[in-house]
């Protein structure tokens, strides 16, 4: 995986070891299967964002477990809407990086049309078709010090009254500060076949 470092005022700086145990434990997940007996969404509806942890380095209690779960995923659900989803036609996806770290937000805008749906601005109506993220947390002693999420995305839009698939499969790299979780990293492919290098911030 090629990836690039962005410091935060000394200049370029490595990836700690948590970083890189991240991405390593990334690898290792799967996507879900479908629940028994759920059927297709309707055709002008979206699927719901489907998030599972998939492993945990260090020791998880089941309440925290679930509560880091919620809190990872209603970071990716954001970022999703925003991204994704919402109203069209649409200008503004730029919002949808709130959540990045400030390096890693300006790294973003540069990848927009890899990272949300502003290629398909004019389109009158996107929809998602699966939205699966598969979540690795890494903890030391009792705190939770970063997470990754390898996700699948899947997209429909319509466009002059013609339909358009879009998606979006990869890592996406998060960390947890002042109880507050934020996105420090992603290494994502798009439909389009182009590859989005990893950008990391410390």
């Amino acid at each position: 995986m090629m990836g690039r470092m962005a410091g935060t005022g000394g200049g370029a700086r490595r990836a700690t070891g948590t970083a890189l145990l991240l991405v390593s434990l990334a690898l290792s997940g799967c996507t879900p299967e479908p629940p028994a007996g759920e059927g297709p969404p309707s055709p002008s509806e979206s699927v719901a964002l489907r998030v599972r942890t998939v492993h945990v380095a260090g020791s998880l209690d089941p309440e925290a477990r679930a509560a880091a779960e919620s809190e990872v995923g209603d970071v990716l659900s954001d970022y999703v809407v925003g991204a994704f989803l919402g109203d069209y036609p649409r200008e503004d996806f730029v919002g949808s990086f709130e959540a990045f770290t400030g390096n890693l937000a300006r790294d973003a805008v540069r990848d927009i049309n890899q990272l949300t749906a502003n290629s398909l601005r004019s389109a009158e109506a996107v929809r998602a078709t699966r939205l699966d993220a598969n979540l690795s947390f890494v903890v030391d002693g009792s705190d939770i010090v970063g997470a990754s999420a390898s996700v699948r995305f899947a997209f429909e839009a319509t466009v002059g009254g013609d339909e358009r698939r879009l998606g979006m499969r990869g890592r996406i790299l998060l960390i947890e500060e002042d109880d507050v979780w934020s996105v420090y990293g992603y290494d994502v492919v798009t439909d389009t076949g182009e590859a989005v290098d990893a950008e990391v911030t410390p």
